[in-house]
């Protein structure tokens, strides 16, 4: 479509500006005023300063419209002067023979200062509308440099264009992979069928990769305006630059999507190596259990069996945890955790959580929850999940020593924090704990469970409840999870 077009369009040639109008207001204006002024004063007044007077109105109108009002304001005062300043007065033919003399040079030099005062307000003018280019030009690439939308800077040009060369609109179009011509950007007055090239002229944009769209000029046909060589390097310095931000959103999008495939090579590598290692060793402590119980050859007592029932059962409950962590992780990354959320006391949800663990090993765990405060808006279920997460990541770390469980109201929010006194966990490593299958290696003490998945999973279901949480530094030496909560519409936080 748009090569149909671009042949069909035709070559504008330049433009004329308002101030022409301006320029043939003052030639005829100015003379009519001088030459009223002038006869009120004749019979005083030297020829000589006829002449002075109607070369001035020559080049106000030379300055404001160029040769041709120039030109024009020289022929009604070469006529006013002839005819209403040398006699006899009326008549083209002069008294005196010296008197075409004086026509002659006024003539000349009116025409000589029309062309000199018309060609420097046109170099000036060409010197300003240069600077107004160059200006627009430095400022799309100032967009380009930090990195503007593609959006926002073909609009930009779409705009720009328009106003520059005063169109009734502009479009930038966009080529699409199945070949087809796109709106991507226009200001104006834009057909909403662009196929139909009259009135319009069409500039390509080029990558080095060939073409990839165009900018579309539409004029109203009752008065096309015309551009010169001038003008179609500004258009095609503007199409360049268009077509520079393309190839700059294109590579951006080529980029993006390589990394896209490289984080997900780099989690299903993880995933497989921390899955089936997690596997494994359920799966082989459940099968030498089974297997030992089903061996005929092997007497077993009753505290032998209730053991192997009891690693199949604690191993069965390990792989569940797997699973439900791998859902879990699958709905957050697809948006689709959907929680629950209501008006819950914190101490509601800390106190079952902190009981089991409790009943789950010997390391002392401390509650420091006050009734008193305020209600949360949470999921209650998932809460429990998050806080379960963290003891247990707590319990893993902290090497025997206590773990404690605190509840705060902080500056308008909630926090729910888990303490412990192990190693600790360097500053380099506080925003990496939350990345899927990544546990604590050099620097501090890896576990030697654990998927990797529960920081990441904690993090995911705290922010769908609304809330964040981070890592700081407990003091004496440790890590502090900081759950920070929304409060509930009817409590408050003072």
């Amino acid at each position: 479509m748009l090569e149909r077009m671009e042949r069909s369009a035709g070559r504008w040639l330049g433009v004329t500006g308002p101030r022409v109008v301006v320029g043939y207001a003052v030639a005829l204006g100015g003379t009519a005023i001088a030459t009223a002024v002038l006869l009120a004063v004749r019979g005083e007044v030297s020829t000589a300063n006829v002449v002075l007077v109607f070369l001035v109105v020559v080049v106000a109108a030379a300055a404001n419209g160029g040769l041709g009002p120039g030109a024009t304001a020289a022929a009604l005062g070469f006529l006013a002067f002839d005819l209403l300043f040398l006699p006899p007065y009326g008549h083209v033919k002069v008294h005196d023979r010296q008197d075409y003399l004086s026509l002659a040079v006024y003539l000349l030099i009116a025409l000589v200062v029309s062309g000199l005062v018309g060609t420097r307000e046109r170099r000036q003018a060409q010197a300003e509308q240069r600077e107004r280019e160059t200006r627009t030009l430095y400022e799309l690439s100032s967009r380009l440099l930090v990195h503007d939308s593609l959006q926002a800077t073909l609009e930009r040009v779409a705009g720009t264009v328009r106003s520059l060369f005063d169109l009734e609109g502009c479009a930038v179009l966009l080529e699409g992979d199945d070949g087809r011509a796109r709106l991507a950007a226009a200001d104006g007055q834009v057909p909403a069928d662009l196929s139909e090239p009259g009135g319009t002229l069409v500039v390509p944009l080029r990558t080095a990769g060939g073409r990839v769209g165009a900018i579309v000029l539409l004029a109203d046909p009752s008065r096309p305006p015309r551009l010169g060589e001038a003008e179609l390097r500004v258009l095609h310095a503007f199409a360049n630059q268009a077509a520079l931000a393309v190839e700059r959103d294109r590579q951006q999008e080529e980029r993006a999507q390589a990394r896209v495939l490289a984080d997900t090579d780099r989690l299903r590598t993880a995933l497989l190596n921390s899955v089936s290692h997690d596997l494994r060793t359920p799966l082989s402590s459940i099968k030498a259990s089974a297997s030992s119980l089903l061996d005929p050859t092997v007497e077993w007592t009753p505290e032998q069996r209730r053991e192997f029932l009891e690693t199949i059962d604690q191993e069965t409950d390990r792989l569940t945890r797997l699973v439900h962590n791998l859902l879990d992780m699958s709905r957050i990354e697809a948006g689709a955790l959907d929680p629950r959320l209501v008006e819950t006391a914190l101490p509601d949800v800390t106190g079952p959580v902190v009981r089991l663990a409790r009943s789950k090993t010997s390391q002392p765990i401390d509650v420091d929850v006050p009734d008193d405060l305020p209600a949360v808006l949470v999921d209650p279920v998932r809460l429990d999940q998050v806080l379960t997460n963290l003891l247990d990541n707590a319990r893993r770390y902290a090497g025997g020593e206590p773990v404690t469980v605190q509840g705060r109201a902080v500056d308008g929010r909630v926090e729910l924090r888990v303490v412990d006194h192990g190693p600790g966990i360097p500053e380099p490593e506080r925003e990496r704990v939350f990345d899927q299958f990544y546990r604590l290696r050099p620097g501090g003490r890896a576990p030697n469970d654990g998927t990797g998945m529960g920081l990441a999973i904690s993090r995911g279901i705290v922010e769908a409840l609304g809330g964040s949480i981070r890592v700081e530094d407990t003091p004496g030496g440790g890590a502090t999870f900081v759950v920070s909560l929304r409060p509930g519409s009817a409590a408050p936080v003072q």
